[in-house]
């Protein structure tokens, strides 16, 4: 069975550099298991799917002729697959939460057209959706991802208004962190990050309500005190977000940056949902504290030698 891995930027680096400059990957051991994983790819034993943060963090890799040869090797290896944008994964665990449909993996990863984009609105747990797609829908849509990949997306102007965006997001929790530590008191960090993550998801929230159909007197029920937190941890990428955030919110010296809102998203719903992830160092940490509580989903791991490791020794995480 084709197992699906979700690589971080930073290891899609790598396997670029193992075609094109093999001499830059300073450990043998790590050049060895890119291209074992090249193999076990060529050989579809594994899926490496492509996401909207992949497409975003290529904007910003460096030179034109380094971002087209990693863009280039992102095409030949990914096999049209994506996974969905976590804003969208996140809508539909919550409506799974109120009794309606819950996204499956073959939901967060596929071939459908548009997929990474938030605004993609799926059939979620629809085994059939692939098959009545058409050809020309399936051609257009790689074609443009292909574009997209290779050529300049956004301006300078543009980057910096995302930027100011992320900053923005990441003030709030770093700010609350400080509070916490210059006013200190016994707390119940999962319920005080529940309580931030109500305020930050409330239009998810609405929006899971529309697709489900649930009452004000149900959805109330799903988020009293005594039960919020057990809500929030049955959800396999959300629960995931909610302890990154509290392990976070217990370390105010912990600085948030602009590159954390993409790694808490896509890995931690890739987390939830695919086989592997292979996480940059510091999330992956997170990712497997948060294992210990979350419900079961990826085996995560730090570099491709781990994961290679694992994949050939009947799929147990080795790290």
């Amino acid at each position: 069975m084709t197992k699906i891995v979700y690589l971080d930027q930073n290891h899609w680096v790598t396997m670029a550099q193992a075609r094109v400059a093999p001499e830059k990957i300073q450990r043998a051991d790590e050049r060895q298991a890119a291209d074992v994983l090249w193999g076990l790819v060529t050989a579809d034993q594994v899926r490496l799917p492509l996401s909207s943060a992949h497409l975003v963090e290529t904007v910003h890799a460096g030179d034109r002729e380094r971002r087209r040869n990693l863009a280039k090797v992102m095409l030949d290896a990914y096999g049209g697959w994506h996974m969905l944008n976590p804003l969208v994964v996140r809508r539909y665990e919550f409506a799974g939460g109120f009794g309606g449909p819950a996204p499956t993996a073959s939901d967060v990863f596929t071939t459908a057209a548009q997929s990474p984009f938030f605004t993609y609105v799926p059939t979620i747990s629809d085994a059939a959706r692939e098959q009545v797609q058409s050809l020309a829908t399936s051609i257009v849509w790689r074609a443009a991802w292909a574009s997209l990949l290779l050529e300049e997306t956004l301006s300078k102007e543009e980057l910096n208004a995302t930027a100011g965006v992320i900053d923005g997001w990441a003030a709030v929790p770093a700010a609350l962190a400080q509070y916490m530590r210059d006013h200190p008191a016994e707390r119940d960090m999962r319920l005080i990050t529940v309580t931030y993550l109500l305020g930050d998801l409330k239009v998810d929230i609405a929006q899971a309500c529309v697709l489900t159909g649930i009452s004000n007197d149900e959805l109330a029920h799903h988020l009293q005190p005594e039960n919020v937190v057990g809500f929030f941890s049955q959800l396999p990428f959300t629960g995931r977000v909610l302890e990154i955030i509290q392990a976070r919110l217990r370390n105010p010296s912990d600085k948030w940056v602009n590159n954390d809102l993409n790694d808490l998203l896509f890995l931690a719903c890739a987390a939830g949902y695919a086989d592997y992830v292979v996480a940059e160092k510091k999330t992956g940490h997170y990712l497997r504290e948060a294992d210990r509580y979350a419900v079961p989903g990826a085996s995560v791991h730090l570099n491709l030698r781990s994961l290679v490791e694992a994949l050939q020794t009947s799929d147990q995480p080795s790290w």
